[in-house]
């Protein structure tokens, strides 16, 4: 078994860890500590003022570089200013950015500062565009007249602390529209909602500076954290979530509530707990109770909806937009859960009805993680433009209008479907998070990414490392050489054949030894080195990129020692782990 936890002093006592080896770690630390000059004066506790000025433009210029294309058929992209006048933007992430994703535990930046996609674009091009938002995250505040209180117009409004009590016709107080409530105030509404027609209503709950939850007919509805901006949301088990199946099958088995589509705040930078749920026609007894903050923001609250006959009409109105405009940009947004490998809350239906009405249509991603996609071949264009930050609006619209030109790589493998990742292979389930009898071995050894797909020929979406450009590159000259430390000195040349400047990003992967070594594993191809270069149009740069010698190598375990893998290795130069432009063999001596 696990041997006993004693602590680091009885360690120490017993001579298990040295005092030097302490000394040492404490050494590092008050090295680092004398970089930042904390040795020598007192530390820092003024709070220095953001420099948006200084810091906007390095945020921006990221998610310009991480921008990934990885479709771009009959160069449908970028769009000109021509096509401005004829282009249909599609979607709630258009309107509204999405910056980082989910909330949880991470930061949501600062929402005042983002700008969406539409609004950066039309600011960029100096015209309005036309825009359908197909599924309104905002929706609109529930009217008076389907609110009532013991057969009285408007809900009754306690107010926690006092008891005092209050008929309020609306509830909407928001700063938005000057009836933002005080600052660490805590209330609960009663009365009935009315619902004019049986269907599936979202409703949603949108707030800042409180926590709350909102009851219907006695059952949980949706509850949101406090904050505010964009934060955590919840729906009740009996809803639909506003995510896909296998999302919620996935939530539901780990035992979790199904998480309200709260990837962005509402316009006014509130949260937005949402959730879906069928309701019959008629009367349902509605509660509202927040808490606010102490010592926090103002205390704002709104109920809002959407009904299903403005669903349907939203939708229609999107679906109307493509079919008149000569492209579609169609955004898309997915969280953060690699097991559920799905956009949610309808999205792929939507981009396959625009793709049939639009033979041009563009997906724009707002994703962390590979996204099934059933619809690729549909569809002329795809980029990912991940989760942006602050001035991802900007950013994004610099993109797509070809101010700045994509060169991002895909860091993982885009499989085609979830079966084809390694940990995914349903004849391996040792590897999954479950494991066999509760344990989970990884029995797939160095075989992993990029790796297992060349090992088992899984032909992916997109490869490890891919990536397009708005421009073309043509490698040529490939020169392998033994490096000065042992390792290999790969020379080639890289040209520019397009009309636009780019950055390239040229990939060294090593080919297994021609005679490996008994017992030791090797990729087919394995990455070992790559660069980002920029190069004018026209022009051609001469690269060398060094193969350190430990890449030469493998773990030998009968020794227990790295090794060099004697004998010939193809070494390969390309654009991705799938789009080899040169090849050449080095004899690799010990």
């Amino acid at each position: 078994g696990d041997a006993p936890s004693i602590g680091m002093l009885e360690a120490v006592r017993t001579g298990q860890v040295k005092e030097g080896t302490i000394s040492m770690a404490v050494g590092r630390i008050l090295v680092q500590m004398d970089k930042f000059g904390m040795l020598d004066k007192a530390p820092k506790h003024s709070i220095t003022e953001e420099d948006n000025a200084f810091n906007a433009p390095i945020v921006q210029r990221t998610g310009e570089d991480s921008a990934t294309l990885l479709k771009n058929q009959d160069g449908v992209l970028p769009l000109t200013a021509a096509d401005l006048a004829t282009v249909a933007f599609i979607g709630p992430t258009a309107g509204q950015l999405v910056s980082i994703g989910q909330s949880g535990e991470r930061a949501m930046g600062i929402p005042e500062h983002q700008v969406g996609p539409v609004a950066a674009l039309e600011k960029i091009a100096g015209r309005k565009v036309t825009y359908a938002v197909a599924n309104d995250f905002d929706g609109a505040p529930i009217p008076a007249s389907a609110l009532a209180n013991d057969g009285k117009p408007g809900l009754l409004r306690t107010d926690t602390a006092s008891k005092q009590t209050q008929t309020d016709a609306e509830l909407n107080f928001t700063s938005s529209n000057g009836k933002a409530l005080p600052a660490g105030t805590s209330y609960t509404w009663k009365g009935t909602l009315t619902v004019p027609g049986d269907g599936a209503y979202t409703m949603a709950f949108q707030s800042r500076g409180s926590a709350g939850v909102v009851t219907l007919d006695g059952q949980m509805l949706v509850s949101a954290g406090g904050g505010g901006r964009g934060g955590a949301g919840g729906a009740a088990a009996g809803t639909t979530s506003l995510m896909s199946a296998p999302e919620a099958a996935y939530r539901n088995r780990r035992g979790m509530h199904p998480i309200a589509a709260n990837i962005v705040p509402t316009k006014d930078l509130l949260n937005n707990a949402r959730a879906r749920i069928d309701l019959k026609a008629g009367a349902h007894e509605l509660t509202v109770t927040t808490t606010g903050e102490p010592n926090g923001d103002a205390v704002q609250v709104r109920l809002a909806w959407v009904t299903p006959q403005q669903e349907k009409a939203n939708y229609a109105a999107a679906i109307a937009a493509a079919r008149q405009a000569k492209k579609a940009i169609v955004f898309a947004w997915g969280r953060d859960r690699p097991e559920v490998f799905q956009l949610p809350g309808g999205q792929n239906q939507l981009i396959e009805d625009i793709a049939a009405v639009n033979p041009n249509t563009v997906v724009v991603l707002n994703t962390s993680l590979p996204v099934a996609m059933p619809w690729a071949g549909k569809v002329k264009g795809i980029l990912q433009m991940w989760w942006p930050g602050d001035e991802g609006g900007p950013a994004t619209a610099n993109i797509l209008l070809g101010k700045a030109n994509p060169a991002g790589r895909l860091p993982i493998t885009w499989p085609v479907k979830l079966e084809d990742m390694v940990a995914n292979n349903p004849a391996k389930p040792e590897r999954t998070s479950g494991g066999v009898d509760g344990k989970t071995t990884y029995s797939e050894g160095i075989f992993m990414g990029y790796r297992w797909n060349d090992q088992q020929n899984i032909q992916p979406l997109f490869p490890f490392g891919h990536g397009l450009s708005y421009t073309k590159f043509q490698y040529s000259g490939i020169k392998v050489a033994r490096a000065k430390d042992g390792g290999l000195d790969v020379s080639f040349s890289v040209k520019n054949t397009g009309k636009a400047a780019g950055d390239e990003v040229p990939q060294v992967y090593l080919g297994a030894p021609k005679n490996a070594p008994a017992g030791a594993q090797f990729a087919v191809k394995a990455l070992a080195q790559f660069d980002r270069v920029s190069i004018p149009a026209g022009q051609t740069k001469n690269l060398a990129l060094h193969v350190e010698p430990r890449r030469l190598q493998y773990w030998a375990t009968a020794s227990n020692r790295w090794e060099t893998a004697a004998g010939s290795r193809t070494v390969f130069v390309g654009a991705s782990s799938r789009d080899i432009r040169l090849q050449a063999d080095a004899n690799i001596v010990r």
